[in-house]
């Protein structure tokens, strides 16, 4: 337990973690994909506006949204040791799978770290089995509502482009020329909505400290810094891995795979669904590849599945061990 709070040595470690944190969302973000998969942004280019737009969105939007992570999956309360040490499993397992380009979904990770010290304090009674099941069935469900959503936004985009009467290639051209500048400004408004709400599973945890409540600016520094460097730092393998492996873009393409998760995510919000924006995305990229009959990579889907099959266990043994080690020393 931490008995200090206003220690000097306390605020440096809770910034650090937070830092730790968001650079490890940062790495796995995918926002920026769909323009390097139509070939409107350079891997470098868009890896660098996506990180500059998450630091802004970071302190625009950052402090409204930070929340202690974790106690909706558990009966008992967890303290600022357990969120931090759930914190750090989580970006462990990030960091792992960012290296490899494989972009998964942060709850995921969140709730198997949660997970792995709730059973190893309380034991299985104190899971909130309702709550872990609607957020299981969400990741199964994620994926195929990302796959309905590509195909159908693609097929009415390529449906309303043929009702304009292309005629040649120059229309064409001109058309994915207005689809590109579309998806440019979609893109970047996406990457700073998102950075608000991703880093508050970073420096969400750091409110409960009264220096930081009362002036998060250090907070939002570490989280914002955190994020925007791991877009540029590692970012570009998750970028690069999903833009050129799963199937071809186009411009167009690329527009309605984003737009479909936009609005998947924005009704699921609404709806109070925990859905994924990740499983959607890469099954969005699925949807409009059957529409356009793009080849499918099947060895890179397999390889991201598993590695979604494998997030919550992982996360559950990172923290569950991390906790026994702490709860021995001190």
């Amino acid at each position: 337990m931490v008995t200090n709070l206003t220690d000097p040595l306390i605020l440096a470690l809770a910034l650090g973690i937070g830092f730790f944190v968001a650079f490890t969302i940062g790495a796995n973000d995918e926002t920026m994909t769909p323009a390097v998969g139509a070939g409107l942004l350079t891997l470098g280019s868009a890896v660098i506006l996506g990180g500059i737009f998450n630091f802004i969105g970071v302190f625009f939007l950052g402090k409204q949204v930070s929340k202690t992570v974790g106690n909706n999956f558990a009966t008992e309360t967890l303290t600022l040791p357990m969120v931090f040490i759930i914190l750090i499993s989580m970006a462990i397992w990030l960091f792992i799978v960012s290296l490899k380009g494989i972009p998964i979904s942060t709850t995921q990770s969140v709730v198997g770290s949660v997970l792995g010290i709730v059973l190893i304090e309380w034991g299985l009674s104190a899971v909130r089995l309702d709550t872990l099941i609607i957020v299981v069935f969400s990741w199964i469900i994620s994926p195929l509502i990302g796959l309905v959503g590509g195909y159908g936004s693609y097929f009415l985009i390529i449906k309303l482009q043929q009702s304009l009467k292309r005629t040649g290639y120059s229309d064409y051209e001109r058309q994915e020329r207005i689809a590109s500048y579309a998806l440019a400004f979609f893109l970047l408004i996406s990457v700073f909505s998102r950075s608000g709400n991703d880093v508050a599973k970073a420096i969400g945890p750091l409110m409960a400290i009264p220096e930081i409540l009362a002036d998060p600016f250090l907070a939002l520094l570490a989280g914002g810094l955190g994020m925007c460097l791991g877009v540029i730092i590692l970012g570009r393998r998750v970028t690069k891995k999903l833009s050129q492996d799963i199937v071809a873009l186009s411009a167009t393409s690329a527009l309605a795979a984003s737009v479909s998760v936009s609005i998947i995510m924005f009704v699921g919000t609404l709806l109070g669904m925990p859905l994924s924006g990740s499983h959607i995305l890469v099954a969005a990229f699925i949807g409009v590849g059957f529409v356009n009959k793009e080849k499918i990579d099947t060895d890179s889907l397999k390889e991201i599945g598993w590695s979604w099959i494998l997030t919550t266990p992982a996360s559950a043994i990172f923290s569950g061990v991390i906790f026994l080690i702490v709860k021995l020393l001190f």
